[in-house]
């Protein structure tokens, strides 16, 4: 009997409950079209506002009936942003419980500049721009070493300490060069500008004890990847070279903090946040999430991008394709970045970051269609 999928997913905050629909009306076109069985569990409220419409009993930002076994028992999960001004506690509260609870210590955040697309550089075209930014997910500053130092009522003094391990770093690393030489979530394998599969460290090696750890342990796992082009940057040079001659890169692997932020860099270059998509992975788990924030300042407007969520979900069904050896599933990620690309290429329905007019709701549309049309 063929396998039915489930898959959980969180609502959010701010302009999640706008694009996390688009979402699951892309996923059941891809359910229609490449004819596999999914179950969508939700979309179950999560988050700050959550939080806060029950009165703030805990600190937890998720229901009670949730628990981690229950996300362990999907087949994945994808999420809206969560998070408001007024509760700056709570996203890292909600998003922490499962990138350690699941051990997902592999943060995917593709750039692409696809077609139909203005970067904000000039001179670039589809294609030009076409990058995955590997993040450890689970170490540095995420380890919760850290306190404060009060005195009379006077905060004195903050502390938060960077731990790097050799396991944290070589699985990450491994997963780089891995990415590097399968060329998933890219346009095309290879960097754009010579075609070269090149993994690049970025960090601040030689400065910071913990990053020149992590550069060693970046040679010595390239030694098993000769046909991998090997390369290290300064995070401060990356940041200036990715807008110089973005071509030049294929896969970035580098530490969280690092990681988060040249991330929404290359969000930018790729001429949107609402194209950005990403992946938080395990060997076992896997949830999907836009790269950006909850932005409520546009949240109830109806103008918000939703291609970031939908392309998440999209790399959720290849990560899950690949677990369960379901080609299907893998196909159905592949029509999804196809039809996104048809979209963007016909320049018909665009929302306001991309210079247009259209809703979050018929840009929805335009892509469900395609992917049930397999354009």
């Amino acid at each position: 009997m063929p396998r039915r999928y489930k898959v959980f997913a969180w609502e959010g905050d701010g302009v999640a409950p706008e694009i996390v629909p688009e979402a699951v009306k892309v996923l059941k076109a891809a359910e229609e079209a490449y004819g596999f069985d999914l179950e969508i569990l939700g979309p179950t409220p999560f988050g700050a506002k959550y939080w806060d419409s029950i009165g703030r009993p805990t600190d937890r930002s998720w229901p009670k009936e949730v628990t981690m076994e229950i996300l362990k028992e999907a087949d994945g999960i994808f999420k809206g942003p969560v998070g408001l001004p007024w509760a700056d506690t709570i996203m890292p509260n909600a998003v922490f419980w499962m990138r350690f609870g699941l051990d997902l210590y592999a943060n995917i955040r593709p750039a692409r500049l696809r077609p139909g697309v203005e970067s904000l550089l000039t001179k670039k075209k589809a294609g030009d721009v076409d990058f995955v930014v590997l993040r450890e997910n689970t170490e540095e500053r995420y380890v919760p070493i850290r306190g404060k130092l009060s005195r009379g009522g006077v905060d004195e003094l903050a502390v938060d300490v960077s731990v790097i391990t050799r396991k944290g770093s070589e699985r990450i690393i491994k997963y780089g060069y891995e990415l590097a030489r399968s060329g998933l979530y890219k346009g095309k394998p290879g960097a754009p500008t010579d075609g070269k599969r090149r993994l690049t460290c970025v960090n601040k090696y030689g400065v910071v004890h913990g990053d020149t750890f992590f550069r060693d342990i970046f040679h010595e796992i390239g030694k098993g990847y000769p046909e991998i082009e090997q390369e290290v940057n300064w995070v401060d040079a990356w940041s200036y070279w990715a807008i110089v001659r973005p071509e030049h890169y294929d896969v970035i692997v580098t530490q969280n903090q690092y990681g988060d932020i040249i991330s929404d860099e290359a969000g930018a270059v790729q001429g949107s946040m609402g194209l950005a998509g990403s992946l938080n992975a395990s060997d076992d788990y896997a949830y999907a999430e836009p790269t950006h924030g909850s932005a409520p300042d546009i949240a109830g407007k109806g103008i918000v991008n939703p291609i970031s969520v939908i392309l998440a979900v999209g790399m959720l069904l290849e990560w899950i394709g690949a677990k369960r050896k379901d080609r299907r599933l893998s196909a159905a990620w592949k029509g999804i970045d196809r039809a996104v690309d048809a979209v963007l290429t016909e320049g018909k329905v665009r929302t306001p970051d991309l210079g247009g007019r259209s809703s979050t709701k018929q840009l929805g549309d335009a892509i469900a269609k395609k992917v049930k049309d397999k354009a």
